[in-house]
């Protein structure tokens, strides 16, 4: 019996693959050699010599890059979009542009701001940037402890017993052929909801989501592209979307343990573009997982999966390793609402040792192409008696239309070549120029010998009518998808830093161009000289207030200059975070006085009381100039009068009040402006007979 542990400490993320540098060399030469259909930054990483770092930020999906750079429209769930191709986050303001080098700080720049809901990240359509640094990881708390499976599970209770839920008890109570019911079950279904808040994060429209270097890693979490457009994820390494409490289903082929979470999944999405990235199970393996009921205790789902209507998705230059149900486009037989959609390209992607789904597709027209798929030791390892891992790789589902072109295929054992195509009640799949172990072999006709229900290589569609496409040699396919498939091997940050910003100094003008404190000034943020930022970003008292991009000259010095107006008196502390894809940094905080915004005090006078023609002037020597005057006569208005500002000049206004009756009258008045009003101190006025 299996028992879920604790999530282990996490290590650093093993990589076995050849040393950066010579990654790049070798997709250089290849890319040059064979026109490989390319994004800039591909191009960029293979050039000759050391790569020029590239604001991966900033770009967008190239033409003819697969079903992501198609025009037309797309009926997700059935509602209408008009698809362009896809731009991502690229168009994003400076103020749209972030650094997460923790989990909540990946949570806060996807929802838009400091402790968003999944809502807010689910629903934002702002084009944002988020560059990923480091590792990110939802089980570690803010104090270095972390979060385990146990910790979430003891805050359950099942009903009817008053014991913490525990999986233990869970496997203890059920059994093959058993499906689970009951209280367990229901505190299971609670413990996973509890786990689903800390782990799954949502991806809302016009999001630029990109690691920087070759150690951007996000572990333990589920990330999710839900109701979305126009969506880029590019140079991350996604592993070990760790379900704890996964459901035994007794009637799934025979029973199977069935997992919440997928590394990277898209929901009733549209335009989005998964590239260069590297996916696996991270510390939990497909050889590590236990046998409970006789089938292994599975705690992920995929690797990358696309349902829910999903639609013109490209997956390009991906390493998908050591991993069953991998790559699913569409969940189900009975959504037939998804008729239509599933438009897919996958191109040059590594798959290492995986089970099943590389991918299996329902509805969809998929186009496949220029991929690699390899097996080692690895995948023997993962088989059992009675269970072999490998099952197959293009899986030909309901109504879809799956084209497979110059396809590299390395196999263990060369029979299970007529296994490479499962038939899931599909009817039609081409498959071209595919390579195993070395040679052509026509894998359709090898599936085809045996199937009881042959496929058809009369497909439905032409991926050329979609869109312009080069295919790369299928004999020269392993070793350029080798070079350049994974995350890490685009030279990836900004050509005007190789690291993080320094940190900025800030001044201020207060008070010189006038000798007055009076609210409109100048932050100056002065960078001596170190790692230039290409953002920055201006607090005032922990609010957002401005934000510039910045051209970066490392190690040169760098200026620029906010110009705030318009404040009240009081006290404003700054403070300006500086970011470049690299990191960021935050300047001390710097406090600036206003004590002159409003007004200076009006001196009043009043002239022509003898004469019997009484006027009212009030004189405003030198300070704030008003912008409004308003006078009072023993406390009702008299007169209203609009200024024209001169600061620190004079001003004057004056009131003609003509004859008044005998008697002791007060006057006041009150100047005001944008910060304010200041009063005049009264003057008493007596009439005589």
């Amino acid at each position: 019996m299996r028992t879920p542990s604790p999530l282990p400490e996490r290590a650093a993320p093993s990589r076995s693959r050849r040393p950066r540098a010579l990654a790049v060399v070798a997709a250089a030469g290849l890319a040059a050699a064979l026109v490989l259909p390319t994004s800039p930054a591909t191009a960029a990483a293979a050039a000759p010599g050391a790569a020029p770092s590239v604001d991966l930020g900033r770009e967008v999906i190239a033409p003819g890059d697969g079903w992501a750079s198609w025009s037309g429209d797309t009926y997700p769930e059935r509602a209408q979009r008009l698809a362009a191709p896809t731009t991502g986050g690229s168009s994003a303001s400076p103020a749209d542009v972030y650094v997460a080098g923790t989990w909540q700080e990946l949570r806060d720049a996807l929802a838009g701001r400091a402790g968003g809901s999944q809502n807010d990240a689910r629903y934002n359509t702002v084009p944002r940037i988020v560059y990923v640094t480091g590792t990110l990881d939802p089980w570690l708390r803010a104090d270095g402890t972390r979060t385990t499976c146990d910790d979430i599970a003891a805050q359950i209770t099942v009903a009817g017993s008053g014991a913490p839920f525990s999986m233990d008890d869970y496997i203890a109570a059920f059994g093959p052929g058993v499906d689970p019911s009951g209280p367990l079950e229901a505190a299971r279904a609670e413990a996973a909801a509890l786990q689903a808040r800390l782990t799954l994060q949502h991806i809302g429209s016009n999001v630029t989501l990109v690691g920087v270097g070759d150690d951007a890693h996000v572990v333990g979490a589920s990330l999710r592209i839900r109701d979305a457009s126009n969506v880029i994820v590019r140079n991350l390494t996604l592993s070990d979307a760790y379900d704890c409490f996964p459901q035994w289903d007794a009637n799934d082929a025979g029973g199977n343990w069935n997992s919440a979470y997928d590394n990277l999944s898209v929901w009733t999405s549209t335009s989005v573009w998964i590239d260069h990235n590297t996916f696996d199970d991270g510390e939990h393996p497909a050889a590590s997982l236990d046998t409970v009921y006789g089938r292994p205790f599975e705690v992920h789902d995929g690797l990358v999966d696309i349902t829910h209507g999903s639609d013109l998705v490209t997956l390009s230059w991906n390493w998908l390793q050591h991993h069953d149900k991998t790559d699913i486009i569409g969940s189900s037989d009975s959504r037939l609402q998804d008729r239509g959609q599933h438009r897919v390209t996958q191109h040059h992607n590594r798959w290492t040792d995986i089970g099943q789904r590389g991918p299996r597709v329902r509805f969809g027209d998929v186009h496949v192409y220029n991929n690699l798929y390899e097996q080692t030791d690895a995948t023997t390892q993962a088989s059992s008696d009675g269970y072999d891992f490998f099952q197959y790789y293009w899986g030909a589902g309901r109504e879809s239309s799956i084209v497979a072109e110059s396809n590299a295929v390395e196999l263990i054992d060369p029979a299970s070549a007529s296994r490479i195509i499962a038939g899931w009640g599909g009817t039609e799949l081409s498959a071209t120029d595919t390579l195993v172990n070395g040679e052509i072999v026509d894998v359709l006709a090898a599936y085809n010998a045996g199937a009881a229900a042959p496929l058809s290589p009369a497909v439905r569609w032409d991926p050329a009518d979609a869109y312009a496409y080069t295919l790369t040699p299928v004999g020269d396919v392993a070793e350029a998808v080798r070079a350049g498939a994974g995350a890490g091997v685009l030279a990836s940050g900004t050509p005007g830093a190789t690291g993080a910003p320094g940190a900025f100094t800030l001044s201020h003008d207060n008070g010189w161009d006038t000798g007055l404190r009076d609210g409109d000034y100048r932050v100056t943020a002065d960078l001596w000289w170190g790692q230039n930022a290409t953002v920055v970003k201006l607090y005032e008292n922990g609010t957002l207030v401005g934000a510039q991009s910045m051209a970066g000259v490392s190690p040169a010095a760098q200026r620029t200059t906010f110009d705030i107006a318009g404040r009240t008196n009081g006290t404003y502390a700054y403070e300006l975070v500086a970011l470049n894809p690299h990191g960021e940094s935050r300047s001390r905080k710097l406090t600036v006085t206003v004590t002159d915004a409003a007004p200076a005090v009006a001196v009043l006078s009043a002239s022509g009381v003898r004469t019997g023609d009484v006027t009212i002037t009030a004189n405003l020597w030198w300070g704030t100039n008003a912008s409004e005057y308003v006078l009072f006569q023993d406390g009702v208005e008299v007169d209203r009068q609009a200024l024209t500002s001169a600061t620190p000049g004079a001003q004057r206004a004056t009131t003609s009040l003509g004859a008044l009756s005998p008697g002791t009258y007060e006057f006041t008045a009150v100047l005001s402006n944008a910060a304010g009003s200041t009063a005049a101190r009264p003057v008493a006025v007596t009439v005589r007979d």
